[in-house]
């Protein structure tokens, strides 16, 4: 499944993408590669929405805080 999410805070928010949290629930990693692994992140401007992203992200605490607060919309689609 997918996800869109909506800013619908009045500023930027950025999301790390933990390796143990996004990546698990992924089930792939999805970190930069380099030297070391390095988590991706999500960032969102206000009130732009990001349709297509991986359902992981709802696992994501600082994510599951921004939709409890209403700073972020979520809206699950088709795969």
């Amino acid at each position: 499944m997918t996800v869109s999410l909506t800013n619908t805070s009045r500023r930027c928010l950025v999301f790390v993408l933990a390796h143990d949290v996004f990546c698990v629930a992924n089930g792939r990693c999805r970190c930069a590669r380099g030297d070391r692994p390095v988590p991706t992140s999500l960032t969102l401007a206000t009130g732009v929405t990001v349709d297509g992203v991986d359902d992981a992200v709802l696992t994501v605490p600082e994510v599951i805080r921004a939709i409890r607060d209403g700073a972020l919309a979520a809206n699950r689609g088709a795969p």
